[in-house]
C-alpha cells in the first residue's frame, strides 16, 4: 500500500557518518509547528513569520536547554520538493547529535519517513512523474559524467514529454474509435483512415526507437561488461591490473592462477564499466579449474565487449569458447600481448580474424595500456555518448512497459487492417495507453510503486 499522505514525516537527508553538516528534513502539514517545538531563532521570530527558502540562525533546544547551534530553512507548499510544507534543519554532523535531534522531531509528533518517501510524495503530489522520481535516485548513484547527462535529461522531463506525445497520438485515434462505436452512422474510422494509419505507424516507429535505446541506457547506468578471456598465462590478470591502475588480480608465471572470475568497477573515458577477469579456457580434468572455466564462459556470454587476449610468444588462435559464444555477435578486440618479449618480426593473425579489431601491447607498458584504454573507449562510447544527449529508457521496468505497449499497438494495427471491429480496436488502444502510462507512473500498480521507492535512501 502507498504510505499515508496525511502524516508529517522526518528523516536524515545526509549520509550516515561524521561530517561538517547533517540535514534533517521534515515534510507535511505539521512541519512548521513541529519544528517550532525544537527550534528557537536567535531573532526570537516564530517560524510562521520566516521568509521562504531563507536560512535562519538559531538553536535546537531540548526542554529549554540548548542542544546545537543550527541553520533552519522553511520551504512552504507547493514550492518545495514534496509540494508540501518542508523544514530542513542544518545541524553539526555528529552521528549521535543528528540522531538526538531527529528523535526530538519524532517525539514532537512526526513519523519516521520510509525509504524514498519524500520523493514518493513529490510524485503523488504531481510535482514530478515516475521517470523523474527514478532519475532523482539515479542522480545520487551516478558513476560517470555520461550517466549524469542521461539522468539530467530524464530529470528535466524529456522522457515524460516523449511518452506524452505518444499517448496524445493514441488518444486521438481512440477518441475516433469510441465515437464510431457510439455513432456508427458517421463512420469516423473510414473518414479518417489515412490519418489513423499514419498516427499508429508513427507511434509504433517511435516505440521501436525507444525500446532500442533501452539497452544503451541501462549500460550507461549499470556499466558496460568488459570480459577478458583467453588461454591460461596470456596476461589477462596483468591487463586487468593495468586498466585498473592497481594490483587487483594475482599475477604469476604459473598457468591457471586465476580460478574464478574477478570483477572490478571503473570508468573508461567517463563511461562506467565492469572489468571481468576470467579463468584461462583450456581442456582440463581438474574439477576446480573446470568450474572456473564454466564461470568464464558464462561471463563471456553476457559480455558487452570481449578482450580476447593472445600470447604473442606462444600464440593460439583456436576458438576456446566451445561454440557457446558467437564472436561476431559481441564486439571483440583481439589483444596481442607480450610484444616486449616478441621482438621485431612481423606478426600476422589468421584470415578469419582479420575483420576483428587487433591491438598489439605489452601489459607492463603504461603507454600501451593507455592505447588499449582508448580503443575500449572507442568501442563502447559510439552510440552511448550521442544517445545520452537524447531521450532514452533507462531501466528494465521502463523497457518492459514499452515492449508491452508496442505489442498492443501492433495488435491494434492488425485489428484495423483486418476489420476485426471497433470494440477490439478500442481494447488494444486502451491497453497501449495503460502500458505507456506505467512508464511515467500514471497507471503503475501500487505494488510496483512501493518496490521502486523502497530502493531509495530514507532521506530521499
Amino acid at each position: 500500500m502507498i504510505s499515508s499522505h496525511e502524516d508529517t514525516i522526518a528523516g536524515i537527508a545526509t549520509a550516515f557518518g561524521e561530517a561538517g553538516v547533517s540535514i534533517i528534513r521534515i515534510s507535511g502539514d505539521l512541519a512548521l509547528p513541529l519544528a517550532e517545538k525544537v527550534f528557537k531563532a536567535k531573532s526570537g521570530d516564530p517560524l510562521q513569520q520566516m521568509r521562504n527558502r531563507i536560512l535562519t540562525y538559531g538553536w535546537i533546544e531540548n526542554e529549554g536547554h540548548p542542544l546545537d547551534e543550527v541553520l533552519l530553512c522553511v520551504m512552504r507548499k507547493p514550492h518545495s520538493f514534496t509540494a508540501e510544507d518542508v523544514v530542513e534543519i542544518h545541524c553539526h554532523g555528529g552521528v549521535y547529535l543528528t540522531q538526538v535531534i531527529l528523535n526530538l522531531v519524532l517525539n514532537a509528533g512526526a513519523r519516521m519517513a520510509n525509504p524514498g518517501e519524500f520523493t514518493q510524495r513529490a510524485f503523488l503530489n504531481g510535482r514530478i512523474d515516475l521517470t523523474q522520481a527514478e532519475a532523482t535516485n539515479d542522480l545520487i548513484q551516478a558513476k560517470s559524467l555520461l550517466e549524469l547527462d542521461l539522468v539530467i535529461n530524464q530529470l528535466k522531463g524529456k522522457l515524460f514529454r516523449r511518452i506524452s506525445a505518444l499517448k496524445d497520438q493514441i488518444t486521438w485515434v481512440l477518441a475516433l474509435v469510441n465515437a464510431d462505436i457510439d455513432f456508427p452512422e458517421e463512420d469516423q474510422i473510414f473518414a479518417h483512415r489515412d490519418l489513423i494509419d499514419a498516427k499508429l505507424t508513427t507511434a509504433a516507429s517511435d516505440l521501436v526507437t525507444l525500446i532500442g535505446s533501452a539497452d544503451t541506457g541501462i549500460k550507461i547506468r549499470e556499466g558496460y561488461k568488459i570480459v577478458l578471456t583467453g588461454k591460461p598465462n596470456v596476461g589477462k590478470s596483468s591487463i586487468l591490473n593495468g586498466l585498473l591502475e592497481e594490483s587487483r588480480a594475482i599475477v604469476s608465471q604459473m598457468p591457471g592462477t586465476t580460478r574464478d572470475t574477478i570483477e572490478e568497477s571503473c570508468t573508461i573515458g567517463g563511461i562506467p564499466a565492469s572489468l571481468i577477469d576470467t579463468a584461462g579456457i583450456q581442456p582440463t580434468t581438474d574439477a576446480i579449474e573446470q568450474e572456473g572455466i564454466s564461470r568464464a564462459l558464462a561471463a563471456v556470454e553476457k559480455a558487452d565487449l570481449i578482450l580476447w587476449v593472445i600470447d604473442m610468444i606462444n600464440p593460439s588462435f583456436e576458438n576456446q569458447l566451445e561454440n557457446r559464444v558467437d564472436l561476431s555477435a559481441i564486439p571483440t578486440i583481439i589483444v596481442l600481448n607480450k610484444k616486449d618479449l616478441y621482438g621485431t618480426d612481423p606478426f600476422t593473425v589468421p584470415e578469419f580474424l582479420t575483420d576483428q579489431k587487433c591491438i598489439t601491447i605489452s601489459a607492463i607498458l603504461d603507454k600501451d595500456m593507455t592505447r588499449l584504454r582508448d580503443e575500449i573507449y572507442h568501442q563502447i562510447s559510439g552510440q552511448g555518448q550521442k544517445m545520452a544527449e537524447e531521450t532514452m529508457l533507462t531501466n528494465l521496468r521502463q523497457k518492459k512497459s514499452a515492449e508491452t505497449a508496442l505489442i498492443y499497438l501492433n495488435n491494434a494495427k492488425d485489428s484495423l487492417d483486418q476489420g476485426f471491429g471497433q470494440e477490439l480496436l478500442a481494447v488494444d488502444l486502451s491497453q497501449t495507453l495503460q502500458a505507456l502510462g506505467e512508464i511515467v507512473g500514471e497507471t503503475t500498480p501500487d505494488e510496483m510503486l512501493e518496490q521502486i521507492f523502497s530502493e531509495f535512501c530514507i532521506g530521499k
